[in-house]
């Protein structure tokens, strides 16, 4: 998943761990046009089990060059009306990325074969 942020465009970054709280900073901001892409699919828990909002940004860890690690949590939710019960949780979670130059992050994210 690749996404442009403003702040970053144009922006020459001297990698290293002095950018971790800054890039944390702009995914913070930016956290609602990002994390339907960063929620991974739930049908482990249930096909019930669903995402609505409140993804929060843990930490961001410089790893080497322009290679960040994201750790991140969400919570999820089940709700069977016909039986009046809801289950919930929280997914705790991690992806790397990198930073280009042009501002655009790139997030690894993890593909299982099926």
């Amino acid at each position: 998943m690749n996404v442009n942020f403003p702040e970053l465009k144009n922006l020459s970054l001297e990698h290293g761990a002095e950018q971790n709280d800054f890039l944390k900073t702009i995914l913070e901001k930016h956290i609602a046009e990002i994390d339907i892409g960063l929620v991974q699919d739930l049908s482990h828990i249930s096909h019930f089990a669903s995402y609505s909002g409140g993804m929060v940004v843990e930490k961001v860890q410089h790893q080497k060059d322009n290679l960040y690690r994201l750790e991140y949590s969400y919570p999820w939710e089940m709700n069977w009306s016909c039986a009046d019960q809801v289950d919930e949780g929280v997914i705790h979670d991690k992806v790397r990325f990198t930073v280009s130059e042009d501002g655009e992050i790139d997030f690894k994210m993890l593909m299982l074969a099926s």
